[in-house]
Order: C-alpha cells, then structure tokens, then sequence
C-alpha cells in the first residue's frame, strides 16, 4: 500500500494562487480573460485581471515553479499586456499535455461591482482555455461586508486553488 500511496501523491499537486489590484474609475474589468462592463478598471502593470494572475500563481505553486512575478517582472515588455498572453506562455512553458486540471477553486471578492451574473461566463472561458470541464471549476464571488479596501471600492481580490494531475 505505501507504494501505491507514494505513486498517487507524486501524481496529485496541489496551488493557491492569491492577488489584489487597486481599482479606479473605468469602463470595464478584465476578469478572468473576459472584459466585464463595469464602472470600474484594476489598476496594474498588465491588464489587473486578479482571476488570471491568481490562476497563473496557482498552476505555478503546484508545478514548484515560482511566481508570476518571477516569469513576468514589471517591465515594459508587459505593460498593460492582456494576461490571456501570460496564461498561454505558462502553459506553453509547463503544462503542454503533461498534466491534467482537475479542479479550480475561485473566490473573487469585490464590493464595488456585483459579480453573480458572470460567475457562468468566467467558468465557461476557463474552461475553455484551459481544456478542462466546466465541472471542474468552481467560482464564488464574494463582497467583504463594507470592511477595508476591498469592502470600501478601493480594491478588488481573487484566491484560487488548483488541483492538476501528472500524467
């Protein structure tokens, strides 16, 4: 049995993946590949799609290869860059049919602008860009109550954990 189980646990890896971006007045947010109609925009470096860059962290953590940080630095060659572009360069780079996503965990939290109604829509693009089942992925969104920057419209977050087998 303990070999069966030492066969499985190298075959089993597990991410999180967490980021926060300011937000300002806009026209829409880039969530999850997607461009929501909104009255606000994420300020950052790239395009501040929180969904993506916590879904890069996460494929990352569980592959033990760094940080977004780390591949993509805050210089001018990924300025305002779509972050659709860094997800393909990380499955370029690491996942290219030798692993599998099995589940994806998402909590996105944000006061300002209410998110239930693309839930579905997020779902269906990662789904589709990561060649998964819309059964595997899993989004929650989520206000905080009013409470510090996130609660007071200043800034909008994502945490996600992953689930990829190694074939």
């Amino acid at each position: 049995i303990s070999l069966f189980i030492k066969l499985i646990a190298n075959k089993v890896l597990f991410g999180n993946g967490f980021d926060i971006h300011k937000l300002t007045k806009g026209n829409f947010l880039s969530l999850g590949g997607l461009k929501i109609k909104s009255n606000y925009k994420s300020i950052g470096h790239s395009d501040g799609d929180v969904v993506l860059h916590s879904l890069i962290d996460a494929i990352l953590g569980a592959l033990r290869a760094g940080d977004i940080g780390e591949h993509f630095p805050s210089i001018r060659k990924y300025k305002n860059i779509d972050s659709s572009l860094l997800l393909d360069e990380i499955k370029k780079r690491y996942l290219n049919y030798k692993f599998l996503i099995d589940k994806i965990d998402c909590t996105i939290i944000c006061q300002a602008v209410r998110l239930e109604k693309h839930k579905k829509s997020i779902k269906k693009h990662l789904s589709k860009i990561l060649l998964t089942a819309q059964d595997n992925i899993n989004i929650k969104a989520k206000t905080s109550d009013k409470i510090g920057s996130i609660g007071n419209s200043k800034a909008i977050a994502c945490w996600i954990t992953i689930k990829i087998y190694k074939l």
